[in-house]
């Protein structure tokens, strides 16, 4: 019963704007993050276009969707093609006391693997950790793989600092954004889902607020790769992650303004 009077709050929302008659009240502030950019062009796609270039039009997007609401701030770590280190993104979404970070991404597949398609949303949650071991040991692992995206391959490894981290507070939260960011996806898109999964992605490693990345298609694969360089691709895409924030919202209002009080 609850989410179906969330289904209808939001469809009255999303034709009329939300929080219009409520101009006191704190916006909800989403953090999105166009992966890589300026020297560090991510991946390189099957016909030579860089990741970098679409995550920041997908981005763009988003935020044009999302702009139409008064009671929505929307920050974005970069909004053109320039290079912002891992740890300055999450430095931007804590200054600005986000309350959700999205960071957008293009996948590719490893060379031992078999070709791949669809999307993938990643879940992280390391915010939580005691300050001074977080800013030590991540700054430490940080620096030990400085050349990569993730520690997926050295996972084992760190299992005993990163398993108690993802028990913290904020990744039931990260979860319910990633499920709803998983179904709209898969309704907006033709892009297939491959699900959410867990890894210890350095971008969202220190962004004290739910966070999530979305692999948002191969560009190893051809039909995901012209997709994701359409028009029609980034509007779908960009439409299911604004529609997955608002829906996201509503669920954080009605919790925060009924269920609590």
């Amino acid at each position: 019963m609850r989410y179906l009077i969330l289904c209808l709050f939001a469809f009255i929302v999303l034709l009329t704007g939300s929080g219009a008659d409520n101009p006191e009240s704190k916006k909800f502030t989403v953090i999105l993050d166009a992966g890589h950019g300026g020297k560090d062009p991510g991946t390189t796609g099957l016909s030579g276009v860089n990741e970098k270039n679409l995550n920041l039009a997908i981005v763009l997007k988003i935020k044009s969707f999302l702009e139409k609401y008064p009671d929505i701030k929307v920050v974005l770590t970069r909004d053109k093609d320039e290079f912002i280190e891992l740890k300055e993104r999450s430095a931007i979404a804590n200054r600005e006391g986000g309350n959700l970070f999205v960071s957008i991404h293009c996948n590719y597949k490893k060379s031992d693997e078999l070709d791949k398609n669809g999307f993938e949303i990643y879940l992280s949650d390391l915010t939580r950790l005691k300050e001074s071991e977080n800013y030590t040991r991540t700054q430490n692992i940080s620096d030990y793989f400085k050349d990569r995206d993730t520690l997926s391959n050295q996972w084992n490894n760190y299992s005993n600092l990163l398993v108690p981290a993802l028990q913290n507070s904020y990744f039931h939260l990260s979860e319910r954004f990633g499920g709803i960011a998983e179904l709209e996806l898969a309704t907006e898109s033709v892009l297939m889902s491959r699900g959410l999964n867990q890894d210890a992605f350095f971008v969202l490693v220190g962004a004290s607020m739910p966070t999530v990345l979305i692999e948002t298609g191969f560009l190893s694969n051809k039909a995901d790769e012209a997709y994701l360089k359409s028009e029609k691709g980034q509007e779908s895409i960009a439409k299911a992650v604004y529609k997955s924030i608002i829906y996201y919202k509503m669920d954080y209002d009605f919790e925060r303004n009924f269920l609590f009080k």
